[in-house]
């Protein structure tokens, strides 16, 4: 018996340590990323001041935001030799037997100045179609509309209001065809679709740096522009109309030049 049981404790020692054929819950390697610092490494932001959404862990991302927020907020950098001077004239407006003295609307102080952008210079059209292309990502606006001005010199032009060296508002002002103005109910935005209202000129896109609003600049560019976009004539604001207006644009043309029907709907000039 005592042969039996040391001879039992022997074989059971050795199924003991001997190697499993199969290991049970056995670990399964997974392939890993190692994260230094936050777990929110690839989390967007939104800036709350520009409204621009990147990754502040990328170099791309964190170099285009500064980019974009300063041209936003503060306007771009503009050289002294870009664009032509122009000037704003008393408004000689139609019917009118006195010329008027220029208003606040008009007046452009020591710091600033209106040019107008020159197709045959390409630095200054470039950077126009930069602040173009900010000005329709902003609206949500399409960008086959931005270079209409530096293509052909009956299109239209371009004018750029420029204060302590930064280019702060610009508008392109269309030179409109025949049959393409129509009227829009202010109160809906819908367009009136059976008048063919004849407008001389569109506003296709105005735009003003956050920093810089609610100072008349968007009205002194379009005073600038009536006056000079066709040489030697000076546009009445009844023919002005307005491409696509936003909220802020609605209120402006609302102001500027909008007419009251008989109806008593508040009708915007706009144009297709």
């Amino acid at each position: 018996m005592g042969i039996e049981k040391n001879e039992q404790k022997r074989v059971t020692k050795i199924i003991r340590s001997s190697p499993s054929k199969k290991v049970a819950n056995k670990p399964k390697y997974v392939q890993s990323k190692l994260v230094i610092g936050s777990k929110d490494v690839n989390k967007l932001i939104k800036c709350t001041k520009c409204g621009m959404t990147y990754s502040n862990q990328s170099n791309t991302d964190t170099l285009a935001h500064t980019k974009f927020h300063d041209l936003h907020l503060k306007g771009r950098k503009w050289s002294n030799n870009w664009g032509q001077d122009v000037h704003i004239t008393s408004d000689l407006t139609a019917g009118l037997s006195v010329t008027p003295s220029l208003s606040q609307d008009d007046y452009i102080p020591d710091t600033a100045k209106i040019v107008m952008v020159r197709p045959n210079h390409t630095a200054e059209v470039n950077a126009t179609l930069e602040i173009m292309t900010m000005v329709n990502n902003e609206l949500s606006a399409p960008h086959d509309e931005n270079s209409f001005w530096s293509k052909n010199k009956n299109a239209g032009k371009a004018f750029v209001y420029v204060k302590n060296g930064r280019a702060v508002g610009v508008i392109t002002m269309e030179i409109l065809e025949k049959n393409r103005g129509r009227w829009m109910i202010y109160k809906n935005k819908a367009i009136i679709q059976k008048a063919r209202p004849q407008f001389i000129l569109g506003i296709s896109r105005i735009w003003v740096c956050k920093s810089e609003r609610l100072q008349g600049i968007a009205t002194k560019l379009v005073n600038a522009a009536r006056q000079n976009t066709i040489f030697g004539e000076v546009v009445d604001k009844r023919f002005v109309s307005w491409s696509q207006p936003s909220d802020n644009g609605g209120k402006m043309a609302l102001k500027y030049n909008s007419v009251k029907h008989g109806s008593g709907e508040i009708l915007i000039p706009c144009y297709i």
